[in-house]
């Protein structure tokens, strides 16, 4: 007989390896450890919760031990995966959605992966010393554990889309992704148990969870190395007659929003600017306005802040200032900006000054 401090360990390894691959596939930004370790314990706080609603739809629906195969679906569909994946979006929704930390579409990924792995670990250490076999420790960490992050993936994937569509103000894609992040996993957890409780009920029953297994763990797998590669920033907020302003500078300030440049001769504009940026350790050249203590803005005009603006974007705020405002700095015909999302129309520009058509002139 297994001892079972052994039995603990084989219930923990798989919660251990899978997540550690999820985190590893957080390339953009990780995530804060303490944030993790709380989403892991609310989601072992979730077995009791999904007990209990259970238990009640058990009592309720006045089910026995032995359950036809109706009672069998009604039970894994609308009870078991009902409380357990409505348990886990619950806490997903309520401390994530409007978390700091949540600014990249692949971070519901690894938010749902670790709430549910929280759930999933707890339930197989209490399944695990409850039989109390090396066999049912295996099985469990080949089947059960990677059911349970099998969902969570697709439950994140559908809550980071949710997320983008917020960020881009589409409130019905960000209703519909919504009800799919909870109604996907759902179904796929309530599809995993009840083909289970066919094993018994007919030939080549086996076959068909088998495949479901395959299936649900490849497209699980390439949803999940698919968005760690096209992870969207999702994590600004948008200004009053601003636009939007992102807490990192590599990103568009203007997702699908358009304005109309104001034209400027180049005399009028050196005219204008020279002596502010002088004031600032700026000096004017081909290239646009360089500053002399070092920091040169390549082919781009840069115009540091001043504190008698009414804006509040600071110069040290913009590492890439190209990636964030409209700067070119020679004249350009038809020139065809790539915004956030779809492209701005061409306009003309005629050595545009710098921070009139990035501020003052969007409509």
């Amino acid at each position: 007989m297994p001892s079972n401090a052994i039995l603990i360990f084989l219930a923990i390894v798989p919660t251990i390896v899978l997540f550690s691959y999820i985190y590893y596939k957080d390339k953009v930004e990780k995530e804060p450890i303490g944030l993790l370790i709380g989403l892991f314990f609310l989601g072992v706080l979730t077995v009791v919760g999904a007990a209990i609603g259970e238990s009640l739809f058990i009592e309720i629906l006045g089910f026995k031990d032995k359950l036809s195969v109706g009672e069998n679906f009604v039970q894994y569909f609308l009870v078991v995966a009902l409380w357990e994946e409505g348990f886990k979006f619950l806490v997903l929704r309520t401390v994530t959605w409007n978390n700091k930390n949540f600014d990249y579409t692949f971070d519901a990924i690894v938010y749902a992966v670790i709430i549910s792995l929280g759930f999933a670990t707890l339930e197989n250490i209490m399944y695990v010393l409850k039989i109390g076999t090396y066999q049912v420790a295996l099985m469990r960490a080949l089947l059960s554990v990677p059911g349970h992050t099998i969902d969570a993936v697709f439950m994140g994937l559908f809550f980071g889309k949710a997320k983008y569509c917020q960020y881009v103000g589409d409130k019905s894609g960000q209703t519909k992704n919504m009800l799919l992040s909870f109604f996907v996993p759902m179904l796929i957890h309530g599809t995993y148990d009840f083909s289970i409780s066919l094993l018994n009920a007919f030939e080549g029953a086996i076959a068909i969870f088998l495949g479901f297994v395959v299936v649900t763990t490849v497209l699980a797998i390439i949803n999940v190395r698919k968005c760690s590669k096209q992870s969207t920033f999702v994590g600004r907020v948008p200004v009053p007659n601003y636009g939007f302003y992102g807490y990192y500078p590599q990103q568009t300030m203007y997702p699908q929003q358009q304005y109309q440049a104001q034209q400027y001769q180049a005399q009028q504009y050196q005219t204008q600017y020279t002596q502010p940026y002088q004031q600032q350790n700026y000096y004017y050249t081909p290239n646009g306005y360089t500053q002399t203590n070092g920091y040169t803005a390549p082919n781009q005009y840069y115009r540091p802040a001043y504190q008698n603006q009414n804006y509040p974007y600071f110069r040290q705020q913009y590492q890439y200032p190209y990636q964030n405002v409209y700067q070119p700095q020679q004249q350009y015909n038809n020139y065809n900006y790539t915004g956030y999302n779809n492209p701005y129309p061409q306009q003309t520009y005629n050595n545009i000054s710098p921070g009139q058509n990035d501020r003052q002139d969007k409509q």
